[in-house]
């Protein structure tokens, strides 16, 4: 996965944690929400930026879904899980200067 540059999770590396595939760190605290935001179920075999070309028409999108679920484990879905799909308008949205 391309990571964006304006994502939180730029630059960061990641680290093997008990045999799996980690960011070598995230931001806690409240996400953000969407009044427009969707939910979606994960089924085998998906990825965030799977989900992301789904929803959005682009992969590299895939860590704004990853910031407003951070709960959960950005690069490992289990079926089940129901993520929050924040609008294409802010996933797209220039960063502030």
């Amino acid at each position: 996965m391309t990571i964006s540059r304006t994502s939180r999770y730029y630059g960061l590396e990641t680290l093997e944690v008990d045999g799996k595939l980690t960011l070598s760190q995230r931001l806690t605290g409240t996400p953000p929400e969407f009044p427009d935001s969707l939910n979606h179920t994960v089924v085998g075999g998906e990825t965030l930026d799977g989900l992301a070309k789904l929803y959005y028409g682009r992969e590299d999108l895939w860590w704004w879904i990853a910031d407003v679920n951070p709960t959960r484990f950005a690069l490992e879905l289990s079926p089940g899980e129901v993520l929050v799909i924040p609008p294409i308008r802010v996933a797209t949205r220039a960063p502030r200067s």
